[in-house]
């Protein structure tokens, strides 16, 4: 038991290590006023969702996106796109609702096997749902629909979450309730214009 707890406390340090070696972009077009970040066309504006005192940091950003990660492990994206108001998105929010038009939006950028869930009560409607990369670990993903833009977050779970976690099936279906709920979470601390 011993060494396992070890050996466990050996990776959470590896990851800490690896992951701080990371450099921030050289270059940030965005701007900040405080503790917040606002996107460089000014779509969105988002309370900076990591700490300076682990090495909290934009990872990069873009015209419509930003990505912060910390030494700890946390990796956030906020992305914002913008949709023709005589697109497909219009016409089936028009015709079938929000939560459709989100779906199918979903399912064209993150393949027809997510599982989404939607949440009425937050920013008058708010689609997560779990998408996991060939390689690499589930993220939470967070969508909703302003004007003509759709907002995103993406999020991932702490990387000593997934290491000292319980292995049954109850245990894992609670982390992956826990990321969408935070990707919602995220998703409505969201500033959009």
């Amino acid at each position: 038991m011993k060494f396992k707890i070890e050996m466990i406390g050996a990776l959470l340090c590896a990851g800490l290590v690896f992951a701080g070696c990371g450099t921030p972009s050289q270059h940030i077009v965005g701007s900040f006023n405080g503790p917040t970040y606002t996107s460089p066309q000014g779509a969105f504006s988002v309370p900076i969702p990591v700490s300076p005192e682990v090495g909290g940091r934009v990872l990069t950003d873009g015209p419509e996106t930003v990505t912060f990660r910390d030494n700890w492990g946390s990796h956030i994206t906020f992305s914002s796109f913008t949709f023709n108001a005589r697109s497909s998105m219009t016409s089936v929010m028009e015709s079938q609702g929000r939560e459709r038009a989100l779906t199918e939006f979903a399912k064209r950028q993150y393949g027809n096997d997510i599982e989404a869930h939607f949440h009425k009560e937050a920013r008058d409607g708010v689609l997560s749902f779990i998408f996991t990369r060939p390689v690499g670990e589930p993220r939470g993903v967070a969508q909703f629909v302003h004007g003509t833009r759709v907002y995103e977050v993406e999020t991932d779970m702490l990387p000593g979450v997934q290491l000292l976690a319980q292995s049954d099936a109850k245990s894992k279906a609670d982390r992956m309730t826990w990321l969408e709920d935070r990707a919602v979470a995220l998703a409505q601390s969201m500033d959009v214009k």
